[in-house]
């Protein structure tokens, strides 16, 4: 009874975390801050805040002085190793000097020595695979139907855009204007067309009298944890579907046996 206890508990967990969200925040208003959390667990921050970013200088100064000492320490190792290096060849080139000079090697020695000699047989190399537009088009056909749903689950709400257009010339403030509007408005279009996509308000002005943009941005992204392993499971098995299809060896053909049986001898 206390094992399925455990189960159900574990099962449960499971399930209510596959049911949460990662959610990005993203605002920009003199400066990017990207947000990315599961529950209330930050995964990703920038930029981070001051008691972090202190941490994590002085983490990495640690980590500069541990390497600074362990690169001392095998300095002088491999100094320690020279100089007996340097010892030992001191000792036998005395000892080389005071032995007899050997005879000089013959023709037929040196070919011996050769003959000797281990060669190195050259490594077979795997052939490497060829890419060909067939391949190439194969593979985005497999990829295309789990990046075409992860992109449809993406969930944006909250979409708050206040840009105030200006410039040092009114002419390009103009001009600035109506293609920002063309851009901001297109893809506010598609957005809504072929994403889950919710607006909150998009406020365009032009300001003949500012001398630069004063941009204020605000949106979030949704997307559960169970669509995000599903469809990475999914474009896994294609894609290794279509690898195979390329790298597997064909089998050999089977020989046939030959199964005709003698004829029987003619009786006389």
């Amino acid at each position: 009874m206390t094992g399925w206890i455990i189960f159900g508990s574990i099962l449960l967990i499971l399930i209510i975390l596959f049911a949460q969200s990662i959610r990005v925040k993203l605002i920009y208003e003199k400066g990017a801050e990207v947000t990315v959390k599961i529950l209330c667990f930050t995964l990703y921050r920038t930029p981070l805040d001051p008691k972090t970013a202190e941490k994590r200088k002085r983490k990495k100064a640690k980590k500069a002085e541990q390497q600074r000492k362990k690169d001392e320490k095998q300095r002088k190792k491999d100094e320690k190793q020279r100089q007996k290096a340097e010892i030992t060849d001191k000792s036998g080139s005395e000892k080389a000097d005071e032995a007899p000079d050997s005879a000089p090697e013959t023709a037929d020695s040196g070919k011996a020595d050769k003959k000797s000699g281990h060669k190195v047989g050259k490594q077979s190399k795997k052939p490497k695979m060829k890419l060909s537009a067939d391949m190439i088009m194969d593979y985005v056909r497999s990829a295309s139907p789990p990046i075409k749903r992860l992109f449809k689950k993406i969930r944006i709400r909250d979409v708050y855009i206040d840009w105030l257009v200006g410039s040092d010339d009114a002419a390009k403030t103009a001009l600035k204007y109506g293609g920002l509007c063309s851009a901001i408005y297109s893809a506010q279009e598609f957005l809504t067309t072929y994403l889950d996509t919710r607006i909150g308000e998009i406020n365009i002005e032009a300001d003949f009298g500012a001398e630069k943009d004063d941009i204020f941005v605000y949106l979030t992204m949704k997307l559960r944890i169970s669509t995000l392993l599903g469809v990475a499971l999914w474009l896994g098995v294609r894609v290794l579907k279509t690898y195979l299809k390329y790298n597997s060896k064909p089998k050999p053909a089977k020989k046939r046996k030959n199964n005709v049986k003698a004829r029987p001898a003619a009786s006389r």
